[in-house]
C-alpha cells in the first residue's frame, strides 16, 4: 500500500498539518502510540430527556493530548502526539476560546517540536465574530503565515462547533455540507476542497448523556460521515468513524476516538487512527 501524497513524510513534518491540527481536540493522558480506537465510552448511555444546550463558558479548561497514527501497508506506521491547552475567557456573552498547541515527536513529556495558539471570540449564539492565530517563543513558526491563516479563516477550534447550539436525543450533529467539511478537514487530504464534492452522508448524532468517573456528564455523540471527491487527478473517497463527548458544563470537547479511512483513485487506502483524551475542568 503506497501512501496518499499528502502522508509521504512523518505527520509532524507537515506545516499544513501542524496548523490543521489546532481544529482537533481532546486527548489521551497515556504516552505511547495510539491504540488502535475501539469504543470510546463503554458505560451505561442515557437517552436525553430533554433539550440540552451547550456553551462554552468562561473558566472552563480542558488540558488534553491527542495521539495520532498513519497506516500503510508498506512501512512502519508514522505517529504523533499533540497536546492542547484550551481555556474559556472572555464573558458569558463574548466568551474567548483559547487554544494553545504543542506538537511532539514520541511522548506527551519529549520536547515540543512546534507550538502556536489559536484564539475565537464568540457571539452568545456560538458563531465566531474574530479569530487570531499567534506564535508562542520556542518555536519557529513564521508570524506573517499565521496571520495569513487567520485572515484566509484557516483558524479555527472544533469546540467552537458545538458551542451556542441546542441537541435532543438523536439530533444530527452537522448541519450543513459546510459543517461536515469544516469537522472533517483535519483529516482529509489538503487537495481537497468542498466544490468537488460529488456524494456526502453524514448520519452522525446524539447517542445520549454519559458520565465520567469523577461524575461529569456529558453529550456522546456517534461520528459516521463518508464523503466522495472528484478532481482531475481521480476520486477520493473518506469514511470517517468513532465517538467524540463534549463536556455540558464547560461545553469543550472531553474526548475523541475515530478512524479515517481514505481511498485514492491514484494511490492505495491508507488510515488515520486518532485517540484523544482530556482533564475538563471548571476553574474558579
Amino acid at each position: 500500500m503506497k501512501q496518499s501524497p499528502s502522508a509521504q513524510k512523518p505527520l509532524l513534518a507537515l506545516p499544513w498539518f501542524a496548523l490543521f491540527l489546532a481544529t482537533i481536540v481532546v486527548f489521551d493522558t497515556h504516552d505511547g502510540e495510539a491504540a488502535d480506537v475501539g469504543p470510546l465510552y463503554l458505560g451505561p448511555v442515557a437517552p436525553l430527556q430533554g433539550p440540552i444546550h451547550l456553551q462554552a463558558r468562561p473558566n472552563g479548561a480542558a488540558f488534553c493530548t491527542l495521539r495520532q497514527r498513519l497506516v500503510t501497508d508498506d512501512g512502519e506506521p508514522s505517529s504523533q502526539v499533540v497536546t492542547f491547552e484550551t481555556r474559556v475567557e472572555g464573558t458569558a456573552d463574548a466568551a474567548v476560546l483559547v487554544q494553545t498547541v504543542r506538537g511532539h515527536q514520541d511522548t506527551a513529556t519529549s520536547p515540543a517540536t512546534f507550538g502556536y495558539q489559536h484564539r475565537m471570540t464568540l457571539a452568545p449564539t456560538g458563531l465566531a465574530v474574530a479569530a487570531e492565530a499567534r506564535a508562542i517563543p520556542g518555536f519557529p513558526i513564521d508570524a506573517a503565515e499565521l496571520r495569513r491563516s487567520a485572515l484566509d479563516g484557516e483558524v479555527d477550534i472544533r469546540d467552537a462547533i458545538f458551542s451556542g447550539r441546542t441537541f435532543t436525543q438523536d439530533a444530527t450533529l452537522n448541519r450543513t455540507p459546510q459543517a461536515t467539511f469544516r469537522f472533517l478537514k483535519p483529516v482529509i487530504p489538503r487537495d481537497l476542497d468542498l466544490d468537488a464534492q460529488v456524494d456526502r452522508r453524514d448520519q452522525s448524532h446524539v447517542a445520549g448523556l454519559v458520565s465520567s468517573p469523577d461524575g461529569r456528564q456529558s453529550i456522546l455523540f456517534e461520528i459516521d460521515a463518508q464523503m466522495t471527491t472528484v478532481r482531475r487527478a481521480g476520486a477520493t473517497d473518506t469514511v470517517f468513524k468513532g465517538q467524540l463527548v463534549v463536556d455540558r458544563t464547560t461545553g469543550l470537547v472531553a474526548g475523541e476516538d475515530w478512524i479515517a479511512r481514505i481511498t485514492k483513485t491514484s494511490t492505495d487506502p491508507f488510515e488515520l487512527i486518532t485517540s484523544v483524551r482530556c482533564s475538563v475542568e471548571s476553574e474558579g
